[in-house]
Parts: C-alpha cells; sequence; structure tokens
C-alpha cells in the first residue's frame, strides 16, 4: 500500500527496517526469543475492531474509505487500489496503527511511513496471547513437553481476555512463586483444542498443573500471584 498521491513528486519510500524496528519499540509488533515477529495483543485488540467497520465492506464503499484516509478523489483511489492491490487487511492495519500510536501518547508516523509498516504487520504472524517470556507451546508440542518434566505448570490464554490481560502485569511475581524444578509454558486456548481436550479446559484463563502427565489441579478465571502459588503447593504436594 503507498501511500504516495499520483499527482504530486515523488516521495522517497522508508526502510522497511527502520520501520519493523519502531513498531517493535512502540508495541504493535513483539520479537520473541527466536527471533519470530508477531501482531502484539495490544495492536491485535485495535486491529479487531476496525476490522469489524472496514473487513468486509463492499467494494464501493471501501474504495470511498480508501479515498478518504488518503486524500484521494473517488477515481484516484480506484486506480491506487487497482494498481498496487491494496487489500481491506492492509487498510485495517494502516487505520489501526494511528490509534495504536495514539493510545502510547507516541508521535503519528505520517502515511507514507504508516503504509509501509501496514504491509509490516500483515506480513508478520498473528497475534498470541501468551506473553513474550512464556514459552508457547502449540497442540504437536503438548505431549513431549509434558514426558519431558514431570511437574509443569501450563497457563491457558485467548486473545481479547480480560482476566488474562488483568494477570499480565502480575506474571513476573507469579513465576517467581513457582518452584525451579516446575516447568511453565503457555498455549493459546482458541488455537489449542488438543490441550484443552487434555486439560478439560474450555474457559481462560486457565492454570492447570501437571504431574506425569496428568491435571493434578486447575484454576479458571483470574487468578493473583499467591493463588497460583497455594494451587501448585495443593496440587504437587509442595510444604
Amino acid at each position: 500500500m503507498n501511500a504516495n498521491s499520483n499527482s504530486g513528486p515523488p516521495v522517497d519510500q522508508p526502510d522497511p527496517e527502520a520501520m519493523l524496528d519502531r513498531l517493535i519499540e512502540v508495541g504493535a509488533i513483539r520479537e520473541d526469543d527466536d527471533g519470530a515477529l508477531r501482531v502484539s495483543s495490544a495492536l491485535d485488540d485495535i486491529i479487531d475492531l476496525y476490522d469489524q467497520s472496514y473487513g468486509d465492506l463492499p467494494d464501493k464503499e471501501f474504495t470511498e474509505a480508501v479515498a478518504d484516509a488518503f486524500g484521494l478523489d473517488y477515481s484516484e483511489a480506484v486506480s491506487r487500489i487497482d494498481e498496487e492491490g491494496v487489500t481491506r487487511e492492509e487498510f485495517v492495519a494502516y487505520l489501526s496503527l494511528r490509534a495504536h500510536f495514539e493510545d502510547e501518547d507516541e508521535p503519528v508516523p505520517d502515511p507514507v511511513e504508516r503504509a509501509t509498516m501496514a504491509q509490516l504487520v500483515v506480513d508478520v504472524a498473528p497475534a498470541t496471547p501468551v506473553p513474550q517470556d512464556m514459552r508457547e507451546l502449540d497442540d504437536d508440542e503438548i505431549e513431549s513437553f509434558l514426558a519431558s518434566n514431570d511437574r509443569a505448570v501450563v497457563f491457558v490464554w485467548r486473545l481479547r481476555c480480560d482476566p488474562c490481560e488483568s494477570m499480565k502485569p502480575e506474571l513476573e511475581e507469579t513465576l517467581d512463586l513457582i518452584p525451579d524444578d516446575v516447568a511453565v509454558a503457555g498455549v493459546d486456548g482458541e488455537s489449542t483444542p488438543t490441550a484443552r481436550a487434555l486439560f478439560d479446559v474450555d474457559v481462560a484463563p486457565a492454570v492447570v498443573c501437571v504431574a506425569d502427565g496428568e491435571p493434578v489441579g486447575t484454576e479458571s478465571g483470574y487468578q493473583s500471584p499467591s493463588a497460583v502459588a497455594d494451587l501448585v503447593a495443593d496440587a504437587f504436594g509442595d510444604d
């Protein structure tokens, strides 16, 4: 999605690497320890709202929205969408980025920079609710993880989940209260049906203690650090 106007002079395109660094800096994109890039849960929440308004617009209304956003007349917008293959996904990301920067009290990038950023957002992996500092498991990894750890605590998270978000600022304290010999991981409950079935969990957040591959203690809903510590102690028989 190129934000340059057909009638104006050429504008130098931003450096994608610099734009990516900026997105990571303001928390729009997160970089995991393995270098994988994901949309942050904060930006994903905004994208979800804009997608409800713009994701399924009929062609005429979509073209009008693009024209309005970029200061184009209707025919110019038609040409821009046609020539550059502007998608609704990119447009939603473009609009969402303005809101994200405003929410972070950061200067909003100019339209050209924001258009480049929108393409980057669309290209990276979807958001995950699993906190960045917690190992994330998918369904293919659950069994091997549990087989390798005789005692484990698995957190079940979900995007756009207020109780989940309430737990995350306290997560460092929570993890400090879990014994060092207990493995910890997290799953995205919406994308791990095998894990949900194994743990008999259908809500998020949930905290599941597993011993020798079998759940031995589960609590759902918001859990304070001390509540998680009590659950772990009771489940594993620790004093």
